[in-house]
């Protein structure tokens, strides 16, 4: 028990020691010799070069532009910001970096080959059991499994991927267009699945080699099932002041030699002082908006209904919109008036969001809330979604559907349904799409629905093909009127800009160091941000959105503490900056973690006088009597309990208790919360294993594996040689 103590007190020594050993075991000699090299010069045709592997620029740029696509998708965007658009970069820096790294130790392992540009690790069999097969993956699951049931659906695949070709060979530039951006999802999914499994059989080959033999499987199962009964209690810190406890110079040192290792940083890092002009609309600017509004009213007024959507859509923050409001829906500043208003009237203008508004209702209608229906899709050869088995033309479709409308009837529909329809869901629900909301459907068939009464059949068409629709149902109709808004923000002029942006510039003339930004500024009755440190690549400054342009000056060959930027301007921000502290890569000097280290010191020096005070103590009884302190009891401590009961976690003082021998007393012993003293009153061995430690062995081995997929990575990155160029590029 006493060797498994002293194992506890030197637990972070032996972190490092096993993870110098995982990294050994992952990367090999040769990986690790790497990091003592150089690296070349900037090469303008990569974003990096790892482990002496070119990442080629246009590639990693083909992968930014798919995640950007991707996320544009999601999020139903059309644009990113600035900040969006690099936080992608760096996710995509990120993946591309670790697959690089896998794809070395593949390569090596004979998991991968490599030719001229790629890595191929993947049979077209087992990439075709991935997506359709036995086995499929599980993002492929996820995303081609039934609705209703849950249960995949290989078949969903197989159509997906027709779909997709028959639309890049349409010659309808809507469906070529929509394929486009489907083959794009497409190839993206299937590289990541295929990477995925290459990953899975890297991380399986470590997971497989980890061995446990049968006596450390002994010592972990006596660790786990031993426990302990033990007494114990502490005097907390927070008994001494602060006031009462002011550290020395001599402290500082101390505390900062035994934990300078804490305070290494893997790369430099810089902070910046700064002023901001939030540049905000002017007395004049804002009568000038007011009167651009009013003309905009007037002009509004007086549109040709026909050409209001081609009006609306002149107006940069303004698009018109088609839909169909119910009340409610509308801006709280014109909701009520606009229902009880007639159509040509224009409502405002009202000021909301920062903004100035108009609107003229262009339409009003009694029209339903939700509907239902059931429908008869008659697909043909090229429509948008047909499967490959669909040969039919679309005159013969549309044939077929007007034979279909001169028999179908209320009664048989849904027969009819289930077995001439096109859409697979019709094997389902025999093409009933029960209750949707309006608008919901596709334009012409949610307008047939509007247009026609419950139990009428009628056919239309969509760009899926033709439709034989029975209208089942309407519910809770309520009046809805369509709007034509046009958005004026409330914004600064170019003139109000400019004045900002002439007294920045000023302000800049007057500095030269970090003593006169401070003193010029105090003058100008200007408020100083403070930065924090921060790190090459980071996308912006605190407080100064869109301002990588910032972090790229603060790390300029050029640049060192003192030295003032130029005006940086970022719209309706102006900023003037200097460079208040360098951190240079390495062991951070004691002035620079001070102010951070203050509370531990504080903690160190009430600890000195508490253990010189409590020193005479030399049983618990005394111990807790002498301090007023109640004493805790643990009647089953083991070796792996988090912490201590009404204490929290101490590792230090629970590692003594387990090296101490039944009937011995601890103290006073130092603690994160206090000083310690504890009793051992019982030691109970683990329960003797009759059999073997098979369990044992199976529970450490399962932690291991939990660790390998991100610390094999992990050890892979920090033993890595990487010259990255981001910084020249981004």
């Amino acid at each position: 028990m006493a060797a498994i103590g002293k194992i506890r007190e030197h637990g972070g020594f032996l972190t490092v020691i096993i993870g110098i050993a995982l990294a050994s075991f992952v990367i090999g000699p040769k990986a690790l010799d790497l990091i003592f090299k150089t690296g070349p010069e900037f090469d303008r045709t990569a974003i990096a070069i790892v482990n002496g592997e070119k990442i080629d620029i246009d590639y990693f740029n083909q992968k930014v532009e798919e995640q950007v696509d991707n996320f544009k998708q999601q999020q139903k965007k059309s644009n990113l910001t600035s900040e969006e658009r690099y936080t992608l970069t760096m996710q995509v820096w990120d993946m591309v970096k670790k697959e690089t790294l896998l794809h070395q130790q593949e390569l090596e392992l004979g998991l991968v080959k490599k030719d001229e540009n790629n890595y191929i690790g993947i049979s077209r069999a087992e990439y075709t059991d991935m997506i359709v097969g036995k086995n499929p993956h599980p993002y492929i699951v996820q995303n081609f499994s039934d609705q209703q049931t849950g249960q995949f659906n290989p078949q969903y695949v197989k159509q997906f991927l027709t779909n997709v070709e028959q639309g890049l060979n349409s010659e309808n530039p809507k469906d070529r267009e929509q394929a486009m951006v489907s083959d794009k999802q497409w190839k993206s999914l299937a590289s990541y699945i295929k990477e995925d499994r290459l990953t899975q059989k890297y991380n399986n080959l470590i997971k497989k080699a980890y061995y446990v033999p049968t006596a450390l499987a002994e010592q972990e199962y006596n660790d786990r099932n031993s426990s302990l009964k033990v007494r114990y209690t502490a005097v907390r810190y927070n008994t001494i002041k602060d006031e009462d406890a002011v550290p020395t110079d001599a402290d500082y040192q101390e505390y900062y030699a035994a934990h300078q290792n804490e305070f290494e940083q893997k790369e430099e890092t810089r902070k910046i002082d700064y002023v901001v002009w939030n540049v905000r609309p002017s007395q004049t600017d804002i009568q000038e908006l007011q009167k651009q509004i009013a003309d905009i009213k007037t002009e509004f007024a007086g549109i040709n209904p026909d050409n209001v959507p081609v009006y609306v859509n002149g107006y940069r923050d303004s698009r018109y919109d088609s839909t169909w409001r119910k009340s409610g829906e509308l801006s709280a500043f014109i909701d009520s008036i606009a229902f009880a208003s007639e159509v040509g009237t224009v409502l405002g203008p009202w000021t909301e969001d920062n903004a100035y508004h108009v609107a003229r209702i262009m339409d009003t209608q009694m029209r339903p809330d939700s509907m239902s229906a059931s429908h008869i899709l008659i697909s043909y050869s090229g429509a948008y979604g047909a499967p490959e088995t669909v040969t039919r033309t679309k005159i013969g479709a549309r044939q077929l559907a007007d034979s279909l409308l001169n028999v179908a009837n209320p009664t048989d529909f849904t027969q009819l349904a289930a077995k001439f329809s096109d859409d697979p869901s019709a094997k389902e629900n025999s093409g009933d799409l029960g209750w949707f909301a309006d608008g919901q459907m596709v334009p012409e068939f949610n307008q047939a629905c509007i247009d026609n009464n419950v139990n009428d059949i009628v056919v239309i068409e969509t760009n899926f093909g033709f439709h034989v629709i029975q209208i089942t149902g309407k519910k809770d109709d309520s009046k809805k009127i369509r709007i034509a808004q046009i958005n004026l923000p409330i914004t600064y002029s170019k003139e109000t800009h400019n004045l900002a942006f002439t007294e920045a510039t000023h302000f800049a003339s007057g500095v030269r160091d970090v003593a006169s930004f401070d003193s010029v500024s105090t003058n100008a009755q200007l408020n100083v941000m403070k930065g924090d440190f921060i790190k090459e690549m980071e996308a912006n400054v605190m407080g100064i959105p869109a301002s990588r342009s910032i972090v790229r000056w603060m790390f300029g060959k050029e640049v060192t503490t003192g030295t003032v930027s130029d005006v940086f301007d970022f719209d309706s921000q102006i900023v003037v900056a200097i460079v208040s502290n360098v951190r240079a890569a390495g062991i951070s000097p004691l002035e620079d973690v001070k102010e951070y280290i203050k509370p531990l010191v504080i903690r160190e020096v009430k600890a000195k006088q508490l253990i010189a005070e409590l020193a005479k103590s030399n049983d618990i009884n005394t111990f807790a009597t002498s301090n007023n302190i109640a004493i805790e009891t643990a009647d089953a401590l083991t070796f792996n309990t988090y912490s201590l009961p009404k204490y929290g976690p101490e590792q230090n003082v629970q590692g003594h208790m387990f090296a101490s021998e039944k009937g011995s007393f601890g103290g006073p012993l130092k603690g994160d919360q206090g000083i310690y003293a504890f009793h051992v009153d019982n030691i109970t061995p683990a329960p003797a294993n009759s059999v073997n430690y098979q369990f044992t062995i199976e529970q450490v081995r399962a932690t291991f594996e939990q660790m390998v997929d991100q610390a094999a990575y992990n050890a892979l990155d920090e033993a890595a040689e990487i010259n990255d160029f981001r910084k020249f590029v981004y």
